[in-house]
């Protein structure tokens, strides 16, 4: 906590930032209350943070951010959901509707056994993560220079993350050039 805790007090003393927006939209684990919101607090000083997605529907989020034209690519993904092939692609109609496909296939015996929670469709659970490379915002698209091999960690005996993706036993992420 004390990493981001300095992180967000530099920012706040050398550019005068009083809020920070962030894509929050849910709990993760075991939390009672929003990280960054605690991190903000012990900044002090009035520092505050804005959760505009905060406990929307993730459907109507990822539909919305299609419609709007938005160019989002996976940067991270962990198994069980996902694999290197997701590395460099773009969330589009085609990836969120193999996502809605996983969710409603649900887990497998093993999977419920091993603590593994149901896909979120946004992520939260950190099952991915990705970059918005363009859109309505934007003057220019983002270049981002990688390789069209993603890294890939193996995680003997799975992550076991409280509260995340638990046993996520692979993670691939983008490979820089």
């Amino acid at each position: 906590m004390k990493a981001y805790i300095d992180g967000i007090r530099k920012v706040k003393d050398k550019y005068g930032i009083k809020v920070i927006c962030t894509g929050d939209m849910d709990l993760v684990g075991t939390m009672e209350r929003n990280w960054i919101e605690r991190c903000c607090e012990q900044v002090g000083d009035g520092m505050r943070v804005y959760l505009p997605l905060w406990m929307k529907d993730r459907e109507e989020c990822l539909d919305a951010m299609l419609e709007e034209g938005f160019e989002i690519m996976f940067s991270c993904v962990k198994s069980p959901f996902f694999d290197g092939s997701w590395i460099n692609r773009t969330l589009d109609l085609d990836a969120l509707n193999e996502m809605k496909g996983m969710v409603e296939r649900g887990l497998t015996e093993d999977q419920v056994a091993r603590g593994i929670k149901p896909l979120d469709l946004c992520g939260e659970r950190g099952e991915y993560h990705t970059m918005c490379v363009n859109g309505p915002l934007y003057r220019t698209r983002v270049d981002v220079a990688v390789n069209d091999e993603p890294m890939r960690e193996d995680i003997k005996n799975g992550t076991n993350w409280k509260g995340n993706i638990h046993n996520a036993e692979h993670i691939w992420t983008i490979s820089p050039k």
